[in-house]
């Protein structure tokens, strides 16, 4: 039997423990969770004794954990201001790392990133979880095999209620310091791979934004401070193909939990996807005859975002893997959406990328 990977987790949220890596790193054989990092100490604790991690393995330092000797690679789930330093310490210290999306606060700080994984030789995954699933990979496959013909538009939404939660706070996503942007980075990162993940590329982005819930309560203090990260973004954009894009995110969308949507017109039909509170739909209407053909991804298209960690970490990898540069191919378009917003102006791709 092959040595298992034993894995760090730096931040100990809802994301990384009960949502999404470590949940999946359970179903995962490869692989062992053997040390935890979280500056909040009651927490910490909460989590460790949930997990059953050794008391001298729960850390406050992600330092200490990189250099922990029971740590073979990292995942980074923490608020994206200190994604890139705590991955390059990483790197530094040969470990291979997995990092929640956005990579980075903007496009130069992940170039960096980038370029520092490659000298130190490790590996670099990016959480863009919408990849793993099969409906999106089935999608992807359909798209590929022309299933829709040639492309002509593609209509994206992703809006939830979440921005409207009674009594939340004022939490790292609603800080500018910690977050860098709203729902632009949040959503907007895991569309925009969609996007890219069919097989399109960006080319110009022409985005406005908005901030609805204006203020919110400190965490530590209970203090009303301002908000100051998008609420909304609507997005315009020119792909490299001359195809149509709009893209609509949202965390202020009334009565709806969480939705996502994808929608492609071609010269043969309409593909369309939806999630919509955890569940999945997908459909094909003929362009000629109108009739709809509901379709299901076969067992092939399953998947697993921290088993496809674990394969890269084993050697193993497939053309849905989303490494270091997948992640700057979304930070590029965020980073055109910020500016365009900012100056009211299409922004090109270019203009970030150099």
């Amino acid at each position: 039997m092959s040595k298992k990977t034993r894995v760090g987790i730096i931040g100990t949220g809802n994301i990384s423990i009960y949502w999404a890596h470590y949940p999946e790193y359970k179903q995962v054989d490869e692989c062992d969770i053997s040390a935890i990092c979280d500056i909040d100490t009651e927490k910490l604790k909460k989590v460790g004794d949930e997990l059953g991690i050794p008391e001298n393995r729960r850390f406050t330092d992600y330092n200490d954990l990189i250099a922990c000797e029971d740590v073979d690679v990292v995942d980074i789930a923490t608020w994206n201001s200190v994604h890139c330093e705590i991955a390059e310490a990483a790197a530094r210290a040969g470990k291979s790392f997995s990092i929640e999306k956005p990579v980075g606060m903007n496009y130069a700080e992940a170039k960096h990133l980038e370029k520092v994984a490659k000298e130190c030789g490790v590996e670099s995954f990016v959480c863009l979880s919408w990849r793993y699933r099969p409906y999106t990979r089935y999608l992807r496959y359909l798209i590929e095999n022309g299933k829709a013909g040639k492309l002509y538009h593609i209509n994206v939404r992703c809006i939830k209620d979440s921005g409207l939660w009674e009594g939340r706070k004022r939490e790292w996503r609603f800080d500018n310091e910690r977050a860098g942007s709203g729902v632009l980075g949040d959503l907007g990162s895991h569309m925009f791979d969609i996007v890219h993940f069919c097989g399109e590329k960006f080319k110009e982005v022409y985005a406005k934004w908005g901030i609805f819930i204006k203020e919110r309560p400190s965490e530590e203090t209970g203090e009303i401070l301002p908000v100051d990260t998008d609420d909304w973004c609507n997005i315009t954009a020119e792909l490299e193909s001359d195809t149509s894009c709009t893209i609509q995110l949202s965390r202020c969308a009334t009565t709806i939990p969480d939705l996502v949507e994808f929608e492609v017109f071609g010269s043969k039909g309409k593909l369309r996807y939806v999630h919509l509170a955890g569940q999945h739909t997908l459909e094909f209407t003929d362009a000629k005859t109108k009739e709809v053909e509901k379709l299901t991804p076969p067992a092939e298209f399953n998947a697993l975002q921290s088993q496809s960690f674990i394969n890269l970490m084993n050697g193993i990898e497939d053309e849905y893997t989303a490494k270091i540069h997948h992640g700057l191919e979304c930070q590029a378009v965020i980073d055109a959406a910020l500016l365009s917003a900012t100056e009211n102006r299409p922004v090109k791709i270019s203009e970030i990328t150099g």
